[in-house]
Parts: structure tokens; C-alpha cells; sequence
């Protein structure tokens, strides 16, 4: 049976990635830093760790605690994001780098010997692009990221560790449906400038980091995966056109 850990694993996509797991038969181990929503307690399964991943120690207690407890690791996902309040450039740059560094260490030799193994890491569009609505450690920090995927998928390939990121556009998750259901204008609006023409789930991109996490995904390696409708294909000036209907 594959053992899936999953770094933030207790909200928006982290919460879907962890029940695409437990519904493929994986068994899932989960760190995070709050108690999982009633209806993830009950996933087969699944087992949480609560710990302040932002703790070093409590960070490694945990993930000796999930490698004594539920045996070596077939998968890793880190879905994490910074939530503080302090400091939005340490914050971002300790949770989204350091974090997954040190898990990466940590775990990159309790794999399984066997079967398919992979590391999947959650980007942002804004680690290639600048955008408004982050702070500049997010984006420099993502931007890292996207560079620290490809090095472990140089570094580890030879240890048969697949490592890749998917990288979601903005996207309904249960935290924000409403949200977008009840902001009609802006909901059109996505749609619009989408070529798929809706706008992306949080199932989406826990779909492609399923099959990341696969024997599917064999051969694929170092690979940033966008998961845009094709959106990030359009020519900014085509869209500005289409919008200001010129």
C-alpha cells in the first residue's frame, strides 16, 4: 500500500489532495497545524499529526512520529501556506523554503525501497509572474520554490524520488465558493478570460497531483505543471483588448 504525507493537509487543497489519496486506496499521513473538520477524521486511512510546523522540533517530532507509526513513504505533498501575522517576508520565506527543505532532508531517505516514489510541491503563478495580492516574499518565495523542485528532482532522481510542482490559478475551494458564487461579475469575469471557460476547483489541481503521485507519472521529473484552463497561454494585450473591447 503507498503512504502519502501531506504537508498541510487540513484546508483548501491540502484537504482535497488528502481525501483524492484516501479514495485511491493510500494510506495518508497529515501534518498540520489544526485539528482536520470532522468529516476528514472519518477518511480511511488518514491520520493527523497536529504540530506548529513553523517549530523545528515539533516539526521533526512529527515526522518521526509518522515514519514510526505508518512505516517508510511512497509520497510526499506540501500544500502549506504562510498564515501569520508577523513578518510577511520571514514568514513566507520559513514556511514555503525552509519548511519544505527540512522536510525534504528529513524524509528523503525513509522512502520505500520499492514501487513508484515522488515529491509533489504546491507553486504559485506568482513565482513566474508579478501580480497584486502578495506581499513580495510571497512571490520570491514561490519563485524559490519552483528553483528548489528542480534541484531535488536532479538530486533525488538517482534515489528513484520523482519531485515536481503543480501550479493552480485561482480556483474555487470550499473557503471561497461563496465568495465567488455571490461576486457574479467577477465569477463572469474569470470565465471570460479563461480558454476553458470556467474557472478552475481545488479538485483540479488535486487531480493532476494525483497522478504526480502515481506509477502513471513514472517518467515525469522536475516538471512545473500549470493548471490554468490555458490562461496563461493568452497574450496579456489579447486580454487587455477583449476586456476593454477594442
Amino acid at each position: 500500500m503507498s503512504h502519502t504525507l501531506v504537508v498541510g493537509g487540513t484546508r483548501g487543497l491540502g484537504r482535497v489532495v488528502v481525501r483524492f489519496a484516501a479514495e485511491a486506496g493510500h494510506q495518508v499521513s497529515v501534518i498540520g497545524r489544526r485539528e482536520p473538520a470532522e468529516p476528514d477524521r472519518k477518511l480511511s486511512g488518514v491520520r493527523h499529526w497536529i504540530a506548529d510546523v513553523e517549530d523545528p522540533r515539533a516539526l521533526a517530532a512529527a515526522l518521526d512520529a509518522v515514519r514510526a507509526e505508518r512505516g517508510p513513504l511512497s509520497y510526499v505533498v506540501f500544500c502549506q501556506r504562510y498564515r501569520g501575522s508577523g513578518d510577511p517576508w520571514a514568514g513566507e520565506i520559513h514556511i514555503t523554503l525552509d519548511l519544505t527543505k527540512a522536510v525534504i532532508e528529513s524524509t528523503q531517505d525513509r522512502f520505500a525501497t520499492e514501487g513508484d516514489k515522488a515529491i509533489v510541491v504546491v507553486s504559485s503563478v506568482f513565482g513566474d509572474f508579478v501580480g497584486e495580492g502578495q506581499a513580495l516574499g510571497y512571490h520570491v518565495a514561490k519563485a524559490g520554490l519552483n528553483q528548489m523542485m528542480r534541484y531535488y528532482a536532479v538530486n533525488l532522481g538517482r534515489k528513484g524520488v520523482r519531485v515536481n510542482a503543480v501550479t493552480p490559478f485561482t480556483f474555487l475551494k470550499e473557503e471561497s465558493r461563496d465568495f465567488y458564487m455571490k461576486n457574479q461579475a467577477l465569477h463572469d469575469l474569470y470565465r471570460k478570460i479563461t480558454p476553458l471557460g470556467r474557472m478552475a476547483t481545488a479538485e483540479d489541481s488535486a487531480r493532476v497531483i494525483a497522478f504526480l503521485c502515481s506509477p502513471g507519472a513514472g517518467f515525469v521529473n522536475g516538471q512545473n505543471i500549470y493548471v490554468d484552463g490555458g490562461l496563461s497561454l493568452v497574450w496579456p494585450e489579447t486580454l487587455a483588448r477583449n476586456l476593454s473591447a477594442l
